[in-house]
C-alpha cells in the first residue's frame, strides 16, 4: 500500500468520523429474545469444516450452537432469522470459551480457524471469500513485532510467558504464592528486556564508532612518498594532524560505549539468573497456568471486542458471506499491520520510545488481531502500572474492517493519550501532551470525550498535516508539533508549505537556541 494509497484511504474516512463506523445488525435492537425452552434439537451435521469445530466438544452449548447456526441461516422467515441470529451470539461466546481452554499445538486446524477468525463452518462463506482467508499465511515465522492472533494469544498466556490481562484487585488480593512469584517473574523480565535493550543499543553506537575509527585510522595510516628521498613516507598533513584529536575522542567514546555493555550485560546476566531462581521455585507447574484465568483472559478479550465494535457496531461474532470481507486490505492481517506501523513509525518517531536509566527504548505493545467487524483500534492498558519503565502495553485491532491503517491510528492515538496522561499523573490536566491539549479543549469549550477528539485530531495529524493539508485548529497543530514531532526532513519541508508552518519551524530555532526546548 503505497503513502498516496493510504492518504486518500483515510482522508475519504475522517470526514465521516463522527456518523456511526458500522452498520451493524440494526434489524436486531428491536427484536425481543425469549429463552429456549430444553435444550436445543438435534439436527445433522452435514459440514465436514463444523464437525471437525465441535469435535471432541460436550455440554448444552454444542447443541445449541449446531441448532441455532441453522436456524440462523436456514429460517424461512426473515424475523425467525434474526432472531436466531442474536440467540446465537450468546451460544457462540459460551461455546469458545469451552474452546480455548483446551487449545494447544495439537488441536485441530478447524479448532484453530474458528478461533482466529471467528469461522464456524466455511460453507457459510462463498467460495471467493473461503479463497481468500485461506490464502492468509498461518505463520509469518518470527516477527520484529508482537503481533498475536486470539489463538496465539490465549495460547501464550495459558503457557505464562504474558501476564493476563486481566485488571482485578479482589483476585490480586486472593494470589497464591506461585501467583505472586509469576508476578515477580514478569516484572524481572520487563527489567531484562529493557537491559537487553540497553546491550543492543550501546552495541549499536560501538559499532559506528569502530567504522568511524577504521576509516579515520586509514586515512592516518595514508602517506604519499617523497620522491626526491628515496620515497620515503611524508610527514603527517594538518588533515591527518586533525584526526589525531578525532581518533582520541572516538577512543574515549569506544570506553564509555564498552562500558555501558558492560553494565548491561552484568544486569542481564543477574536478571536472568533470578528469573531461573524464581521459575524454580515455582515448581514443575510454572508453566501452567489455572482455567479460571485464561477463562478471566478471555472475557478480557471479550471487553476489548465490544470496545473495538463500539455500541453500534456489528457485535456479530460469527463470519458468514454478508460480512465478510471483499479483499485482503479488509483484513489486519500480521503482514498488512506490519507494513502499516511502520508507516506510522515512520511519521509519529517516537510513539514507541520510553527512557528508561537515561536510556531511551523502543517498547512497542502487544498486539492482539481480535476476531471482530470493527473500525477503531483500542488501547488496553498503556503499560504495566507495576513496571512503568520498561513493560508493554496492550492494543486490540479488530482482525476486519474498512481500513486497517484507521483501525491501528486509533489504537496509537489511544495509546499516545493514555501514556501521556499516566507519566503527568494527577496533573494530567496542567502538564505535558495532556495538560496542552485539556487547555485548548477547555479554552474552546468542546463537548464531549476530550480522549475521543484527541484521537480524531491525531490520525488527522499522522495523514492529513504529514502531508501539508492543514485541517486543525492553529493550537492543536502547535501541540502536536512540539509534543508529537515529525521527522526533522519532514519540518524542513513543511515550512515551505505554509506560514503556520513556517512560524512553527522558526519557534523551534528559538527554542533551540535558548536551550529550552
Amino acid at each position: 500500500m503505497s503513502n498516496g494509497q493510504m492518504d486518500n484511504e483515510l482522508i475519504s474516512l475522517l470526514d465521516d468520523v463522527d456518523k456511526d463506523l458500522t452498520e451493524g445488525l440494526g434489524e436486531l435492537k428491536d427484536v425481543k429474545i425469549k429463552e429456549e425452552e430444553g435444550p436445543a434439537p438435534k439436527i445433522q451435521v452435514t459440514s465436514d469444516f463444523l464437525k471437525k469445530v465441535i469435535s471432541g466438544e460436550t455440554g448444552e452449548y454444542v447443541d445449541k450452537l449446531v441448532y441455532q447456526l441453522d436456524r440462523a441461516i436456514n429460517a424461512s422467515l426473515k424475523d425467525d432469522r434474526t432472531l436466531f441470529r442474536q440467540k446465537l451470539i450468546a451460544t457462540y461466546w459460551n461455546f469458545l470459551q469451552n474452546l480455548v481452554l483446551k487449545i494447544n499445538i495439537n488441536s485441530s486446524a478447524e479448532k484453530m480457524t474458528c478461533i482466529r477468525y471467528g469461522i464456524v463452518d466455511m460453507n457459510l462463506l462463498q467460495p471467493d471469500q473461503q479463497k481468500l482467508i485461506k490464502s492468509i499465511p498461518w505463520s509469518t515465522g518470527q516477527q520484529e513485532y508482537p503481533f498475536y492472533y486470539l489463538d496465539e494469544w490465549i495460547r501464550i498466556v495459558s503457557q505464562g510467558r504474558v501476564k493476563a490481562s486481566l485488571i482485578d484487585e479482589v483476585a490480586a488480593k486472593k494470589k497464591g504464592d506461585s501467583d505472586v512469584i509469576r508476578d515477580k517473574v514478569d516484572r524481572k523480565t520487563d527489567t531484562r528486556n529493557a537491559s537487553l535493550n540497553m546491550l543492543k543499543s550501546s552495541a549499536d553506537e560501538r559499532t559506528l564508532i569502530e567504522k568511524s575509527l577504521a576509516g579515520e585510522i586509514n586515512i592516518l595510516l595514508s602517506h604519499s612518498p617523497l620522491l626526491q628521498y628515496d620515497n620515503i613516507p611524508d610527514i603527517y598533513n594538518p588533515q591527518q594532524k586533525e584526526l589525531m584529536t578525532r581518533i582520541a575522542d572516538d577512543l574515549r567514546k569506544l570506553k564509555n560505549a564498552d562500558q555501558s555493555m558492560m553494565s548491561a550485560l552484568r544486569e542481564l546476566q543477574n536478571a536472568d539468573a533470578e528469573i531461573n531462581e524464581l521459575k524454580g521455585r515455582m515448581g514443575d507447574g510454572s508453566s501452567q497456568v489455572d482455567s479460571k484465568m485464561i477463562t478471566d483472559e478471555f472475557n478480557s478479550v471479550r471487553q476489548m471486542i465490544k470496545m473495538c465494535v463500539g455500541p453500534r457496531g456489528n457485535h456479530f461474532p460469527i463470519l458468514i458471506s454478508d460480512y465478510a470481507p471483499h479483499g485482503m486490505d479488509e483484513i489486519n492481517t500480521k503482514d498488512n499491520m506490519i507494513k502499516i506501523i511502520r508507516e506510522v513509525e515512520k511519521r509519529d518517531v517516537g510513539v514507541f520510545d520510553r527512557e528508561f536509566k537515561q536510556q531511551v527504548n523502543k517498547i512497542v505493545p502487544y498486539i492482539i488481531i481480535v476476531p471482530a467487524y470493527g473500525e477503531k483500534g483500542i488501547c488496553w492498558e498503556p503499560f504495566d502500572v507495576a513496571q512503568r519503565a520498561t513493560s508493554r502495553g496492550r492494543l486490540a485491532i479488530p482482525l476486519y474492517t474498512k481500513s486497517p491503517l484507521l483501525a491501528l491510528l486509533y489504537a496509537v492515538g489511544d495509546l499516545r493519550w493514555q501514556v501521556a496522561k499516566e507519566k503527568a499523573a494527577y496533573r494530567w490536566m496542567e502538564e505535558g501532551l495532556t495538560g496542552k491539549y485539556y487547555e485548548y479543549f477547555s479554552g474552546n469549550k468542546l463537548k464531549g470525550n476530550i480522549k475521543e477528539e484527541f484521537v480524531k485530531d491525531y490520525i488527522i495529524w499522522i495523514m492529513q498535516e504529514w502531508g501539508g493539508t492543514q485541517k486543525l485548529h492553529r493550537t492543536v497543530r502547535e501541540i502536536f508539533w512540539r509534543h508529537l514531532p515529525f521527522p526533522q526532513a519532514k519540518k524542513d519541508e513543511l515550512r515551505n508549505r505554509g506560514f503556520f508552518y513556517d512560524d512553527l519551524y522558526k519557534k523551534d530555532m528559538r527554542r533551540a537556541q535558548s536551550d529550552g526546548y
